[in-house]
């Protein structure tokens, strides 16, 4: 076990240089489950129908099928009311395996032997007997997992299945279970619950994996609860609202093989474009009205203006600043990163309900005004985007304000990234995928080969080979939205999806300049940064809540902006390989990492350990803080 250390320190993060190869010993997977809860009258008969997949066929009538995806990889499915192998029901349409899910499974052998059907890869061996349990055993060790600890229950809208939980095995996976990432113990809902906050789920996904070496993946759209022995210490308990049971388990040893096991089933993660990395601005610039008020927003004129969404005969702002409303419009938000020295990647112009990104009268028009504005948008090095309310293509009797065209956007005006948001996607399940692959397949095919960059939430499996995730609305100026979103990031990449963030400072509340700066600090040290201004107690500039913290968020920002050769590369990896924001046991595995008692650092990439200031421990008048219980890998100071 590695030794390890608490200290006290000052400062958020230290850089530790590995000098260690994280390996995991090849586990061996043995799999039990009762796939019935009736008696199924034994085995009948066991047929091949096609060179990968199996029928299993029970005395009673009911059938079986396993199908090898890869020497390691199976799925199982069984249909009790007589439907055949299919994608699951989905509205609007979407699919969770990716084009190409299979890799060749090697010479695939089904026989019956004594009263048990043995199929076999050149890796596993899978056994179902009579009694319908299910054995898998790894052939490249011999080793043994799991046991079922009940039979699989076939409801009319549910279907469960109860593994036996072994002592010290750990759980991961789930998609983003706000506030949490290492289940053991816990329960997790496979649900869009559209709760943003702490316990809440903002993108699901039916994945986990174990220590002990194997993986599964619930072939569903349909809600999820996934019990890893809260109810009942000894039992895993895995459930879906469907009516029939459709599969897959991953034979692997350790979180880069079980991840590209998902990864094969459902595609890799997108590798965002460089600008990515870099902070975005977000708001709206097409609909509001500004008058004069003391109590309102400073601007360059010195002079302070309200802002209104009704048209009260103030300044009414747009993208370009045409119509003697410059300081109110999208370029001036450009100029005004530049003239603080913040750097900035990309900019949203139309983030807001109502909004458009043109006054013109017509599409055509409108998509001019935005082209008009990527041009200028370009020349300072900033790339545009637009937020999603509405339909992505032309639609009958939709006024011009709020008409899209996604192909001309993305060709004439330069669009590179997409934001979808819970008016488009916010159903979840088959919405959030069928919202974001359309745009997908766009970008660059009509973008001159254009990286997607698509930022969206309520997702699923298989979301991770379009889109990047944000993890929905929140209030900032609180420590506790630094706190929860912390194991909330490692917990995202541990199911698949590495490419996380969530609104610099949340979108409502802030104007507390010392969470402000912690804020700004650790997430130099995650993939992505999101600026959505607009909402909050003051504008979610950089430097707008005044010294010292501009200074120190300009520093950071740079700082981000230095390591991005460091960032990119990592990024490169995790869509293969480890996550951007590790786990600490992901790289120092041990019983004390493999638990809870890590989860406010993480390793970003092999060697930046993080550990933010997450609290107020004993901060002092300059908000000078420690932060205790930090895990000091052995061998690294």
């Amino acid at each position: 076990m590695t030794k390890y250390k608490r200290t006290h320190l000052n400062c958020i993060t230290m850089k530790s240089i590995i000098t260690g190869i994280l390996a995991y010993a090849a586990i061996a997977v043995l799999m039990q489950i009762p796939v019935k809860g009736q008696d199924t009258g034994g085995i009948k008969e066991v047929r091949k129908i096609n060179t990968t997949a199996a029928e299993i066929v029970f005395g009673n009538g009911e059938i079986c099928i396993i199908d090898f995806y890869g020497p390691e990889i199976f799925r199982m499915f069984q249909d009790n009311g007589g439907g055949i192998v299919r994608d699951p029901e989905a509205d609007p349409p979407a699919r969770i395996l990716a084009d190409s899910p299979r890799r060749d499974a090697g010479k695939v052998t089904a026989a019956l032997e004594n009263g048990t059907a043995v199929l076999t890869t050149p890796e596993i061996k899978v056994e179902i007997s009579g009694g319908s349990v299910l054995t898998v055993t790894d052939l490249r060790t011999g080793d043994k997992v799991i046991e079922g600890a009940a039979p699989a229950e076939f409801g009319s809208n549910r279907v469960t299945l109860t593994l036996k939980n072994r002592e010290g095995e750990y759980f991961y996976g789930g998609g983003v279970q706000n506030g949490r990432f290492s289940h053991a113990g816990e329960q997790i809902a496979i649900e869009n619950t559209n709760n943003w906050v702490d316990g809440g789920v903002a993108s699901p996904t039916p994945f986990y994996w174990s220590t002990e070496g194997y993986g599964m993946m619930w072939h569903s759209f349909r809600k999820g609860l996934y019990d890893f022995g809260n109810t009942d210490p000894g039992k895993v308990v895995l459930s879906h609202d469907t009516g029939y049971l459709d599969v897959f388990f991953m034979v692997d040893s350790g979180a880069v093989a079980l991840l590209n096991d998902f990864y094969q089933l459902t595609g890799p993660p997108v590798l965002i474009p460089k600008f990515g990395f870099y902070e975005g601005h977000l708001n709206a610039y097409n609909r509001d009205y500004w008058t004069e008020d003391p109590k309102g927003i400073l601007f360059e004129d010195g002079k302070r203006y309200k802002e209104s969404q009704k048209d009260n005969g103030g300044i009414k702002e747009s993208l370009n600043g045409e119509k003697d409303n410059y300081q109110f419009s999208a370029r001036a938000v450009v100029d005004r990163y530049a003239a603080n020295d913040m750097p900035l990647g990309w900019i949203l112009p139309n983030d807001g309900y109502g909004a458009g990104y043109g006054q013109t009268g017509t599409l055509d028009g409108n998509i001019r005004n935005l082209k008009d504005f990527g041009e200028y948008a370009r020349s300072k090095g900033v790339e545009i985007g637009l937020w999603t309310q509405s339909d992505l293509h032309p639609k009958e009797g939709v006024e011009a304000l709020l008409q899209r065209d996604i192909v001309k956007e993305v060709r004439d005006a330069g669009v590179r990234v997409l934001k979808t948001d819970v008016a488009w996607v916010g159903a979840g399940y088959s919405f959030g995928l069928n919202g974001v692959a359309d745009v997908g397949e766009i970008m660059p095919y009509y973008g001159s080969d254009a990286r997607p960059f698509i930022i969206s939430l309520d997702g699923w499996a298989g979301t991770q080979r379009y889109a990047t995730i944000w993890s929905g609305d929140q209030t900032g100026g609180d420590w506790e939205y630094i706190r929860f979103h912390i194991p909330t990031f490692i917990g995202s990449g541990l199911s698949g999806q590495p490419n996380i963030t969530s609104d610099m400072d949340g979108i409502f509340g802030g104007n507390n300049m010392t969470v402000n700066i912690r804020e700004f600090q650790w997430k130099a040290f995650t993939p992505m940064q999101l600026n959505m201004d607009g909402w909050g107690s003051t504008p979610k500039y950089p430097e707008v809540l005044g010294e010292p913290a501009a200074s120190i968020n300009r520093w950071y920002l740079k700082l981000k902006s230095e390591i991005m050769p460091y960032a990119y590369s990592i990024a490169e990896e995790a869509t293969d390989g480890l996550p951007m924001i590790r786990a600490m046991f992901l790289e120092y595995p041990d019983a004390y990492t493999l638990g809870t008692a890590t989860k406010y650092q993480y390793m970003y990439g092999p060697y930046f350990l993080v550990a933010p200031i997450y609290m107020d421990t004993r901060m002092d008048k300059d908000g000078n803080d420690v932060r205790n219980g930090i895990y000091l890998p052995e061998g690294n100071l």
